[in-house]
């Protein structure tokens, strides 16, 4: 009897020592989740007063009235922000945004005023997917088409919003587009084509910064060899480049593309705070910062 007393003590006393354990491991687990939460909201907190100094920075740096140089510097160049002591450290780096053409531009319903953009849109549209074959090329250009005109709630949740707000077609709502016509057309092909080297997604704009467009765009719109682009071409100097190259400046010279300095960049910040890196970012439209973005 005494021995199995014994067993069934220390039988119990096991139980009561894992289930302890189990406990220590599960409130450890907690604590350490909180911290981490807590740290998140101390970066991002951090990351709200950083916006500003980031925003204080790029003043400073374009100054009133920018050149091409400088737009070209900030482009290549991130800028490291720190203090003396090493304790604050902070990267800037921007790409300019509208130096694509603009989704926006494949509408149908933007009347006369809007012909040109209409036009020069679909050709490079027309030149960048006969590469891959699609199977109807034309019934992805109207649903592009169909989508934008329609307003529908792609990116947003509430419709007045969007409704209020400047023409806008963002990435997500593309990709929806993308999406239907594969469903519609059984044509995987739509998925390979780079996009991003030729139109922007977001806010619609009514001139092309062409002085920091790709060489693969450059080379459609002004049709010459995309070799050529990437060997000779320099950010900052795209009448210089189509002068060298003997090209008709007609297109250039029209209202599709902007002659002076843009000041539209989309900029993201990196930072360490205690154990973790965190980083934000937002745009830079005329001067004007908004579209902030936490990530971790």
């Amino acid at each position: 009897m005494d021995k199995n007393r014994k067993a069934i003590t220390l039988f119990i006393t096991l139980a009561i020592i894992v289930a302890l354990l189990s406990l220590v491991a599960v409130v450890f687990k907690y604590l350490t989740d909180a911290r981490a939460k807590a740290q998140d909201k101390a970066a991002l907190i951090e990351a709200s007063v950083m916006y500003a100094d980031a925003k204080s920075v790029l003043d400073r740096f374009l100054g009133k009235n920018p050149s091409k140089g400088t737009l070209k510097n900030i482009y290549d160049i991130p800028l490291n922000v720190k203090d003396k002591k090493g304790d604050f450290n902070m990267f800037i780096a921007c790409a300019p945004s509208h130096a694509a053409i603009p989704i926006t531009w494949l509408s149908q319903k933007g009347g006369a005023n809007s012909r040109d953009k209409y036009e020069l849109a679909s050709t490079i549209f027309d030149e960048i997917v006969l590469p891959y074959n699609l199977k109807d090329p034309q019934r992805l250009k109207d649903l592009i088409s169909e989508a934008i005109d329609s307003k529908e709630v792609m990116e947003f949740g509430v419709l007045a919003r969007l409704k209020n707000s400047k023409k806008y077609f963002g990435l997500n709502a593309f990709k929806k587009v993308l999406d239907e016509y594969r469903l519609q057309e059984d044509d995987k092909n739509v998925y390979k084509i780079n996009w991003n080297s030729y139109f922007s997604f977001g806010e619609d704009y009514d001139k092309i910064d062409g002085d920091f467009a790709s060489s693969k765009l450059i080379a459609k719109i002004f049709n010459i060899d995309e070799a050529i682009v990437q060997e000779d071409f320099k950010s900052g100097e795209l009448k210089k480049f189509l002068l060298d190259n003997g090209d008709d400046l007609e297109l250039y010279n029209s209202p599709l593309f902007a002659k002076n300095p843009v000041v539209a960049m989309q900029c993201s910040v990196n930072y360490s705070f205690g154990k973790g890196s965190y980083g934000f970012s937002f745009k830079n439209i005329n001067k004007k910062v908004g579209s902030f973005e936490f990530s971790k």
